[in-house]
């Protein structure tokens, strides 16, 4: 797996130039002005835009041989249910100085199907870097999106030394836009975001529609707080959810547990018991807030 030979990549493909997208360009543009940034998508338009705003120093409208002839990182940032048909038509195409990563929330139904075809599964690493926002398009890219903020990447057999070449280049790339590193297999990787990224996104969508428009006006910034996720895009996030499906299920069942304690206090008139989850939710927040990010 060939290896840029200067402090970064001679070159990177964005497949997918919207916020994740827009910030990695963004990102790069920053701190490595010398490196190519070159846009993949659909649109024309968007893609002159995302050029005039100074993220690209190129773009196409798809991958081609001559675009993917040089050492370069290739990240798609589509939706979930669109990576693996996108690595596959890359793989195909790319010189061996080439390798592919993702941005997918999910990554075992990306990383398994990979793997079962023997040409994307040698050029490619999952990735995940756990940053973002509900608001999509490069016009919300923002370069410092990565700093501080963990990028798991897929574990591979250490044994394996080409597979941890290109695990250390991929890891390399994130750790230089500002990511902190976590390796875990895609299966693990699946079951902790079900928790801490899908689970929440489910409970803001169900207690947005609980609450309901006609009541909007007498909300504050509780509800702004612990809602703002719901207004992601439902196509993304049906993806997601779809493809982590028994995870979240999962999650689901382990949040109804705790809303159950709830509810049973509540209908015992229980107060105390209701003190002591509010009590072990403030303790738990408490111990978010204090963690060390470094």
């Amino acid at each position: 797996m060939g290896q840029a030979t200067n402090q970064f990549e001679d070159k990177v493909v964005i497949v997918g130039v919207g916020l994740i997208g827009g910030s990695i360009a963004a990102a790069v543009r920053q701190r490595f002005p010398d490196c190519a940034v070159v846009g993949v998508g659909r649109s024309e338009d968007r893609l002159r835009a995302a050029m005039d705003a100074g993220l690209l120093t190129d773009w196409a409208t798809e991958c081609t041989a001559e675009l993917l002839r040089e050492s370069a990182i290739v990240v798609v940032c589509l939706p979930v249910n669109l990576i693996v048909e996108q690595v596959r038509l890359i793989a195909e195409i790319c010189s061996d100085g080439v390798l592919i990563t993702d941005a997918g929330s999910v990554k075992a139904a990306i990383c398994d199907e990979i793997q079962r075809n023997e040409k994307a599964s040698r050029v490619f690493i999952g990735s995940h870097p756990i940053a973002g926002g509900e608001q999509g398009g490069f016009e919300h890219a923002e370069a410092n999106l990565f700093e501080g903020k963990v990028c798991v990447v897929s574990d591979v057999d250490a044994a394996n030394t080409s597979e941890m070449a290109k695990l250390n280049r991929i890891s390399r790339f994130w750790q230089l836009l500002g990511c902190r590193i976590i390796r875990m297999s895609a299966a693990e990787h699946d079951r902790v975001l079900a928790l801490t990224s899908h689970l929440p996104h489910v409970m803001a969508a169900a207690t947005t529609i609980a609450v309901g428009a006609e009541n909007f006006s007498l909300t504050g910034s509780g509800f702004r707080d612990t809602t703002r996720i719901a207004a992601g895009s439902a196509s993304l996030w049906t993806a997601i959810l779809a493809d982590n499906r028994k995870n979240v299920i999962a999650a689901i069942n382990r949040a109804e547990s705790v809303l159950q304690e709830f509810r049973v206090a509540l209908q015992k008139k229980d107060d105390l018991q209701v003190e002591s989850l509010l009590e072990a939710a403030a303790r738990c927040r408490s111990e978010f807030d204090s963690a060390d990010p470094e």
